[in-house]
């Protein structure tokens, strides 16, 4: 299949950026009224591996990748509470497109540590351009230095988002550290690979993109390692915007926030569908109403209360987020591995309340387009991520409490140490 790639600009938009007076309530619900036709075009996004054209408008439209955008250029400085819940609300018609949601909005957070000069090259004439891309450091890719830049050489994969974003940024070793550094360039300049062929999560459009000795200036190279303080310097240019500098490592929320969404809308179609479902139980051919069944009523509860408290947790940590951005105070290391350790728990009770669900439903639930089966494949695969891995979050946590352990104890025998 040959696929091909669109923007907002080629399709001829006439996009109004959204009111900037509407409110994170006001956004989650027009997020609510998207669900019926995500639902309708969930199993078709699986099929083409791509969201379709028109629900990406449809959620332009609806302002929803204006989330993160600064108010300068149109945007509405929500904050990552917000962005948690409308991506979990999304999540509930379709995995793949509250992906391409959480992903891209993230994106255009992490670009204000940019300059203005390059802030205003991305959102001034056109404020719903986005940018997918890939934040891990590529070893094998090249940064040459050259007069006013860089020529970029390189692949990499999983550019969520990329089927209709106007910008690319790759991470690639650069300077005399060898430090990585993130390259911002047009989409046009590099080549699409489609490889995007997974189990779950096929409508993302995580395509993979190369670039050979493709100039990158000076302006539009950022090292890594530098972006939240460059952030930081920028408030000036977005003074209103308290959660311009991710209090989290970038992404956490919303990646829990789809699984987790995914997950309630499996719990959503078995409750619309289960009085009028039955299962075969044995090669007599006799079928059980299943709603009449004790164990199907002991499992559904127990999917629901692992996804319920996954949502207050869910919740909680969101809030708390959006508090500190409030207040300007950046997450310590103790709290960004407690959040970690928080999301990875979401996802994890995420997969276990769609597998209960799932196996509820029986043979009819392996067919690729039942939304359950689409929900636990794309549930399984976000579980997969790095970022919500539980072993490795777990890992982080452990230490992070060592470390707070141990810093006590020295700050304790040196405060009782004789002067």
């Amino acid at each position: 299949m040959t696929f091909s790639t669109k923007t907002a600009a080629s399709q001829g938009s006439t996009l109004t950026p959204p009111d900037q007076t509407l409110t994170g309530e006001e956004m989650v619900a027009r997020a609510e009224a998207l669900i019926p036709l995500l639902r309708e075009r969930a199993a078709r996004a699986d099929e083409t591996r791509s969201v379709e054209a028109d629900t990406f408008r449809r959620m332009q439209e609806a302002g929803l990748f204006h989330v993160f955008r600064p108010k300068r250029y149109g945007g509405l400085e929500l904050s990552e509470y917000h962005h948690a819940i409308i991506a979990m609300t999304l999540a509930k018609g379709c995995a793949s497109t509250a992906w391409v949601f959480s992903i891209l909005n993230g994106h255009s957070r992490s670009l204000l540590a940019y300059s203005e000069e390059v802030q205003d090259e991305l959102w001034a004439e056109n404020s719903f351009a986005t940018c997918a891309g890939n934040i891990t450091v590529n070893p094998k890719a090249t940064a040459e230095r050259v007069d006013g830049g860089y020529l970029l050489t390189g692949d990499w994969g999983f550019c969520s988002g990329s089927d209709f974003s106007e910008w690319l940024f790759f991470t690639a070793a650069a300077g005399p550290d060898g430090d990585g550094h993130r390259f911002l360039l047009p989409r046009s300049e590099a080549r699409l690979i489609d490889d995007w062929h997974p189990t779950g999560m096929r409508g993302t459009g995580s395509r993979r993109y190369a670039v050979e000795r493709v100039f990158v200036p000076d302006r539009r190279v950022v090292r890594t390692k530098d972006m939240a303080n460059l952030a930081e310097e920028n408030r000036r240019l977005h003074p209103s915007f308290d959660s311009m500098v991710a209090s989290t490592p970038d992404g956490h929320f919303p990646y829990a926030s789809v699984a987790l969404g995914a997950a309630l809308g499996a719990i959503e179609h078995f409750a619309r569908t289960v009085p009028n479902s039955t299962r075969v139980r044995d090669f007599s051919g006799v079928a059980s109403s299943l709603a009449d069944q004790d164990y199907v009523a002991t499992e559904f509860a127990s999917a629901v209360s692992t996804a319920e408290a996954a949502a207050s947790v869910l919740v909680a940590r969101s809030r708390a987020a959006e508090d500190r951005g409030r207040r300007r105070v950046r997450a310590s290391a103790a709290e960004r591995s407690a959040e970690r350790l928080a999301n990875a728990h979401v996802a994890r009770s995420a997969v276990e309340a769609v597998q209960r669900i799932y196996f509820l439903i029986g043979t009819r639930a392996n067919h690729p387009s039942h939304p359950v089966s689409l929900a636990k494949r794309d549930i399984e695969v976000i579980a997969t991520h790095q970022t919500v891995n539980w072993r490795e979050s777990s890992v982080g946590y452990l230490s992070s409490i060592v470390d707070t352990f141990v810093a006590a104890q020295k700050a304790e025998a040196s405060a009782l140490a004789p002067e």
